[in-house]
Formats: C-alpha cells, sequence, structure tokens
C-alpha cells in the first residue's frame, strides 16, 4: 500500500527523520507537499475559511487543503493509501499492517492513531490482522486527530462530495463529522504524533509541535456583528448533531480510550 507523506518544504528536519524511520521500517514513502499559507489569495482564504463554526486560521486551512491534496491523488489513481503527518511515529510492524489492511475492500477509513480523546466505538471488532495483533472497531464518534489514516477510493470520493454539502473546517473535525463513510479504528494505536509520546509512554527521539500552532496568519479580517452571529449558530448546529449522533449510537457503541502497547513502538 503506498503511503504518502504531507510534508511542507520548509520543514526538511522532520522529511529527514521520517526517511530515517522508514528506513528502519524497511519501507517507502511518496512526499506530497503540503500546501502553505502562500498558495491561496486573502480573497480564496476568506472565501473558504469563514464558513464553519469558527474563522480557520490561514494554517489550519493550509492543513485542510494538504489532506485534500491527498485525497484527489487516491480518487485519481484509484488505490488506497496511508495518509500521513510528518511528524508521525509509527509501531514496528506497521508493515503487516498496512499488508492486511489492503486486502480489506469493503471499509473507507481507517484511523491509526490516538491523540488523547476518547472515542465512541463499537463493543466488538469487525476485523482482527497483522496475525490477530490488531483489532478493527467501527468508529461512531471521533473528534480528534489526521495524523494518520488510511483511506480507500470510495473514501476519498465520500469526502470530496462532502465538501459539496458541508462547510470546510478543520482536517479531523470534517473527516469525523461525515458519518457517510464506514470508519474504523485499530487498536491498539499503529501510531502517534511526536507531541503525544510522552503521554502514552513511547519514547521518541525528537518531538515536534503542531505546525498549525506555529504558523501565524499573514492576514487578519475584522467580523462584522452578522458574522459572529453566524458562527455561533454554526456552533449550536453542530453541537446539537454531535448530540444526535451519540444518541443514536447509545447500545451498540462504547465511549473509551483507545489502548496504546508501547512496546510495539521502537526504543
Amino acid at each position: 500500500m503506498k503511503i504518502l507523506l504531507i510534508n511542507l518544504d520548509k520543514s526538511t528536519d522532520r522529511l529527514e527523520q521520517q526517511k530515517n524511520q522508514f528506513n528502519e521500517l524497511g519501507l517507502e514513502f511518496e512526499r506530497l507537499p503540503a500546501v502553505s499559507i502562500h498558495d491561496f489569495s486573502d480573497d480564496e482564504y476568506k472565501k473558504m475559511a469563514f464558513n464553519g463554526q469558527r474563522p480557520m486560521k490561514q494554517s489550519e486551512l493550509a492543513c485542510f487543503l494538504s489532506h485534500k491534496k491527498a485525497w484527489d491523488y487516491i480518487v485519481e489513481h484509484n488505490e488506497p493509501c496511508v495518509v500521513l503527518e510528518d511528524d508521525a511515529v509509527l509501531v514496528k510492524d506497521f508493515k503487516n499492517i498496512l499488508e492486511d489492511l489492503e486486502k480489506i475492500t469493503d471499509i473507507d477509513y481507517v484511523n491509526l492513531e490516538v491523540h488523547g480523546r476518547k472515542k465512541t466505538v463499537a463493543k466488538q471488532s469487525t476485523y482482527s490482522i497483522a496475525n490477530n495483533s490488531y483489532d478493527l472497531l467501527e468508529i461512531y464518534v471521533d473528534r480528534s486527530g489526521t495524523g494518520g489514516y488510511v483511506l480507500y477510493p470510495a473514501g476519498a470520493k465520500i469526502l470530496l462530495t462532502f465538501m459539496n454539502k458541508r462547510a470546510i473546517g478543520l482536517s479531523d473535525e470534517f473527516i469525523h463529522s461525515c458519518y457517510a463513510l464506514k470508519a474504523f479504528q485499530i487498536e491498539p494505536a499503529a501510531l502517534l504524533q511526536s507531541d503525544k509520546c510522552p503521554e502514552y509512554a513511547v519514547s521518541c527521539d525528537c518531538i515536534h509541535g503542531s505546525v498549525i500552532g506555529q504558523v501565524k496568519n499573514k492576514s487578519s479580517f475584522a467580523l462584522a456583528k452578522s458574522e459572529l452571529f453566524a458562527f455561533k449558530m454554526r456552533r449550536i448546529k453542530t453541537q446539537i448533531c454531535l448530540g444526535l449522533r451519540q444518541l443514536q449510537c447509545l447500545g451498540k457503541g462504547v465511549k473509551r480510550e483507545i489502548q496504546v502497547n508501547p512496546s510495539k513502538f521502537n526504543g
């Protein structure tokens, strides 16, 4: 299965670290140049980033567009791919996981990580993979993390179509609010973003902060009262939809932490 690594041109240190990690794992990746805040105009920014629950930072929009770039790639090449951000820390048997995931054809999306928040998942696993070392559990409610996932062509098409029905937002919030996806969670987690490694007692030589938090907007806009009111109404609507989703999942799902096995990671 092809691995797409989202990486900004200026983040050469992260790229080198990923090359070292992939050499150790005996895997290869294809670098997918990340979208920068300089790749869209102020007019394009305001057109795309002011229709959600709050104004998106330019770095958040760039992150979303980088993931969309991966979705377009998957549709164009008509093959499932792993989509990774460049601070992903992978388990030692990642290759075995991908070999089995490539054989599964009736799912759309597999979240490979945990990000410090509970998820509502099925009580029983649907699949067992990599010599029964990992389970795939259907996801009902998930609210954080796009550090790494497997996306199949059908799932990529669903997400791209979803953009015509709903305002774009943070990449993880957007994906996890697309309930048309046949979405699954791997357990134990197959990757962590580097800044989450200490939380799960996983050794990591270099911990990176969020690029989104490090990049400042190059432009700012004053919002009218009507715009602020619209943001508030959309937040309320989103919370209502989330509450309804949680009610729908009562009885078939359980909200809990996803396990992490530190021994599965190098170091």
